[in-house]
């Protein structure tokens, strides 16, 4: 295997791993959602809404998402030809659900009627 072959096994790794680990966070969020940027500086109240109204869900859920859209990028890459194109698909990723969890998750500390 020559120097290609290694930077396409590396290229292969690093996504894959990427992916990994979105979903390994989403896990520990489920289970830890002190974990969240923010949590501990909610009030008790706001804490007690967010864990009723989903927000640990909904972040682990987001989590799980991108980690599985970054996995998928890679092998849309190879199909493209085009294996560069998995780090600008997991950088695009991180971005938006980034974004995404902090302008909705802001939702989930309010209190809802039912």
């Amino acid at each position: 295997m020559g120097l290609r072959g290694n930077q396409k096994l590396n290229s292969i790794m690093q996504s894959i791993y990427t992916g990994l680990i979105f979903i390994a966070i989403a896990i520990l969020i489920r289970f830890f959602p002190n974990l969240l940027a923010g949590y501990n500086n909610l009030s008790q109240r706001e804490r007690e809404n967010a864990i009723a109204n989903g927000l640990p869900k909904f972040a682990s859920i987001v989590f799980v998402i991108m980690g599985l859209i970054v996995i998928a990028g890679y092998f849309l890459a190879i199909w493209l030809g085009k294996p560069s194109l998995s780090n600008g698909i997991s950088i695009l990723t991180t971005l938006i659900g980034v974004v995404f969890i902090i302008v909705f998750g802001n939702w989930f500390t309010k209190e809802r009627v039912r």
